[in-house]
């Protein structure tokens, strides 16, 4: 992938995320953009770092305080993302000394490609400032969905209901979670 710097909402736009989950990862150091004149930048490596963090976060019901524990961790595989052979990164987490790991595997390599499909798209997410509209906003926004309206065709307001309906149940879905049995390595 090509070097990227995304500010905070184009990146929450191609993370498929909020801005406000995307700051909070930011603030409590599971990500770790660079700040230039005071606004955050992402390069691949942030992008990269929260994407797999906010895989934990939705896979796992992980809150914020406990991912941000794994920083370092996340950003020393980072590296590894020249590794074209690299496609699943396993966590391992030990409540306290001496006491048995948790694992967690995660699919790195699907992740990265997602990202890299939705930069593409990242001309189509504009990062305006926040405040006052700039001149001719409601125009441009107006042209705008009478083009969609267009694209839509002869779609009724029942389908519409029924997508954004589907939509918000599978936002609302838990994850699955499965139990595998694994045998023991070398035995």
């Amino acid at each position: 992938m090509k070097q990227t710097s995304l500010k905070l909402k184009q990146t929450s736009a191609v993370l498929e995320t909020m801005p406000k989950e995307l700051q909070n990862l930011v603030q409590f150091g599971v990500v770790k953009p660079t700040r230039r004149a005071g606004l955050y930048v992402f390069d691949s490596n942030a992008l990269y770092a929260a994407k797999v963090a906010l895989f934990m976060k939705k896979a796992l019901g992980t809150n914020t305080e406990r991912l941000s524990e794994f920083p370092e961790t996340l950003t020393d595989c980072l590296p590894l993302v020249s590794d074209e052979t690299l496609d699943v990164i396993v966590f391992r987490s030990r409540p306290s000394p001496g006491t048995i790991a948790a694992e967690v595997k995660v699919p790195f390599r699907a992740l990265v490609h997602q990202v890299e499909e939705r930069v593409k798209l990242v001309g189509l997410f504009k990062d305006l400032p926040r405040g006052r509209k700039r001149r001719g906003w409601k125009s441009e926004f107006l042209a705008t969905l009478k083009e969609a309206a267009q694209d839509m065709g002869g779609v009724s307001r029942e389908e519409i209901r029924k997508a954004i309906r589907a939509h918000r149940n599978q936002k609302k879905r838990r994850p699955e979670v499965t139990v595998e049995a694994e045998p023991q390595a070398g035995g």
